[in-house]
């Protein structure tokens, strides 16, 4: 059973159908969206952390970062005097 004519009926459903779409691509763009601003604030904060904990130290800690991230786990850790 039809309410509208074809033509229109056809627009609603393309409508209903953009809706959807947008549905589901605007929350997953956000959600990634938010992911990437909490790895900037992440590095960030540990960039802070490390900074400080250098300058309240004289003791230089070497690790060895497996991907140059001073936040990730270290490989090998270890003090050096210096």
């Amino acid at each position: 059973m039809r309410f509208f004519r074809p033509g229109v009926q056809r627009i609603i459903n393309l409508m209903l159908t953009g809706a959807a779409v947008c549905a589901l691509v605007v929350p997953a763009t956000w959600a990634y969206r938010q992911a990437l601003e909490a790895r900037r604030w992440r590095e960030t904060a540990c960039a802070y952390r490390l900074r400080e904990a250098g300058g309240r130290t004289n003791v230089m800690l070497s690790v060895e970062y497996g991907d140059d991230d001073p936040c990730g786990t270290p490989r090998r850790p270890g003090l050096r005097a210096s």
